[in-house]
């Protein structure tokens, strides 16, 4: 039966509902491969950090390369923080691209995972919210004790 109430042939109709229904099973089928393949590494654009996140941005390696030994440890902290945001901007944009193709742009699901995305990075690539402690990176790690103290 149509929705305009015309009666049809029911066989034909079932075979229709089992032709969309096998070709969303494929569609979905192809989504999670894609999304299992989503994993993202991206390196600084110094080469002194590389990130490699999974489809919902966890890390998954970090990889700092001699330079970063020479970095004072704020700098590298937010080497470290850009490039994994970086990071999980990309597999995020990949997700949302995947499961665009499954459920439609415009879907409640959708809106889930863009809900999720992280945050465009910020123009000045340091922590958001961090206390400025007054020290400077030339002062290494010495600006706390090994109990935790400050000294």
């Amino acid at each position: 039966m149509e929705f305009g109430g015309q009666i049809r042939d029911p066989h034909e109709w079932l075979r229709e509902q089992e032709q969309r229904t096998a070709a969303m099973l494929t569609k979905a089928q192809d989504a999670q491969v894609r999304l299992a393949e989503n994993s993202v590494t991206l390196a600084s654009p110094d080469q002194a950090v590389t990130i490699t996140v999974n489809p919902g941005g966890g890390m998954t390696a970090l990889s700092l390369s001699p330079d970063a030994e020479r970095m004072g440890h704020r700098q590298l902290a937010g080497l470290i923080f850009t490039t994994y945001n970086q990071a999980a901007r990309q597999a995020a944009t990949r997700t949302m691209e995947i499961m665009s193709d499954l459920v439609g742009g415009d879907s409640e699901a959708l809106d889930l995972v863009r809900q999720a995305m992280p945050a465009a990075p910020e123009s000045d690539e340091r922590p958001s919210g961090r206390p400025d402690t007054g020290l400077d990176d030339d002062e290494g790690f010495q600006g706390f004790h090994g109990d935790g103290d400050r000294r």
